[in-house]
């Protein structure tokens, strides 16, 4: 079934995640009791065991796996769900339930400050971090070191995106209008408002001088979810221009180098820099996890019923034939960079070039539940802790 709310697709992960845990710790039952029944019976199996351990070579081989960093690794957090993990322009940024974190590649604590969000949301860009309470209305720029400032918005948060020149959009909603949009500059100031009372915004994309958005929203047309861009500068409260719209959720929209891609939930769609729609993709079957960097933009797809797993990436704005992998293992997360895209699953992380090519894999020993790629480094985030390997692919 298609999502239907960007917050549907959160849950779903939650959900995945709840039940991978209840999988782990039932098997850590079993195993618990199988060794209880061997040291109570072990006078009957020993001898024969024995027997058979003096028969096996020394030199077995194995695949090799990645090595764990030592020193301050692993870092250690409190068990739960609702971390992320960014990096923040060659730093760690994490966020839990209670406090925003940043280390360094080394583990050294760079930043660390306690919130009292009841559901914190971090957006990482350049050298920043925003920080919001989604369905509250606190929200707070940090830098590496400190805090910038901290606000409170009139109403309520369900969206905010910071840009490479620490600009921070808000949107909230009230019982006036559906959706609110308000432009702070670097110093927390207020800019640029806007209105939209017969749609509700869904995505905010700046662009690359943060003088301008993109401003995505979703309305219902003949019983289906259109999503459409509106492009403005801030120094206008009218709109540049309008996109057509496309049957889908939008999940991210983003800027290439050849215009604009829009990453929905059951659609891809390709546009150029003044919103004229020119190609899409049709996913079939639902998506799980994104990614997109810009020059590459990536897709999971799953069919549990048939154990069907899909990677799609697409390059640039262009998606009229992507490239499209079956993958052996479900995926848990993808992230791109401007070459490769990175899928960890349960047996470790696949590396994938734009043109689909594996090129190489990293074995991991542990489950994780999520992963950062920041600067020579690949940090992995457990249950209860991160650790690092080194990577310089």
């Amino acid at each position: 079934m298609p999502v239907t709310d960007i917050s549907e697709l959160r849950k779903r992960r939650q959900a995945k995640q709840t039940k991978n845990l209840i999988i782990k710790v039932f098997i850590i039952l079993l195993i618990c009791g199988a060794a209880l029944i061997a040291a109570l019976t072990k006078d009957m199996w020993m001898p024969y065991f024995k027997g058979i351990l003096t028969n096996i070579p020394e030199n077995l081989s194995s695949e090799e796996t990645a090595e764990m960093s030592e020193g301050k690794f692993p870092l250690k957090v409190e068990g739960g769900s609702g971390f992320q993990l960014m990096d923040m322009d060659g730093s760690l940024a994490l966020l839990d339930e209670s406090r925003f974190h940043v280390y360094s590649t080394d583990g050294k604590v760079m930043n660390e400050r306690q919130h009292t969000y009841a559901n914190p949301i971090l957006c990482v860009s350049g050298s920043k971090a925003l920080i919001y309470d989604e369905g509250g209305r606190d929200f707070s720029l940090e830098s590496k070191y400190k805090n910038i400032y901290s606000k409170t918005a009139d109403d309520v948060i369900y969206l905010a995106k910071l840009s490479e020149s620490d600009y921070a959009a808000v949107v909230t909603r009230s019982d006036k209008y559906l959706a609110m949009l308000k432009i702070y500059d670097p110093m927390g100031n207020p800019i640029f408002t806007y209105f939209s009372y017969d749609s509700r915004i869904i995505n905010v994309t700046f662009n690359e001088n943060s003088s301008g958005c993109i401003v995505t929203v979703l309305s219902a047309e003949g019983g289906q979810l259109i999503s459409r861009m509106k492009r403005f500068d801030f120094n206008d409260t009218e709109p540049m221009w309008e996109s057509d719209g496309v049957a889908t959720l939008a999940l991210d929209v983003e800027f290439t180098d050849d215009g604009i891609i829009m990453i929905g939930d059951t659609v891809s769609a390709g546009f150029t820099r003044d919103g004229e729609l020119v190609s899409q993709y049709t996913y079939s079957d639902p998506i799980t996890d994104y990614n997109t960097s810009g020059k590459i933009s990536a897709v999971i797809t799953e069919n549990s019923d048939i154990r069907k797993t899909e990677l799609i990436s697409f390059i640039g704005a262009d998606c009229s034939s992507p490239v499209v992998i079956s993958l052996d293992e479900e995926a848990k997360k993808v992230y791109t960079d401007n070459s490769q895209v990175y899928i960890l699953n349960d047996s470790g992380i696949k590396i994938f070039s734009s043109d689909g090519i594996l090129n190489g894999e990293i074995l991991l020993e542990d489950d994780f539940d999520d992963f950062c790629k920041c600067s020579k480094y690949i940090f992995l985030l457990g249950y209860d802790s991160v650790n690092r390997i080194s990577f310089s692919g």
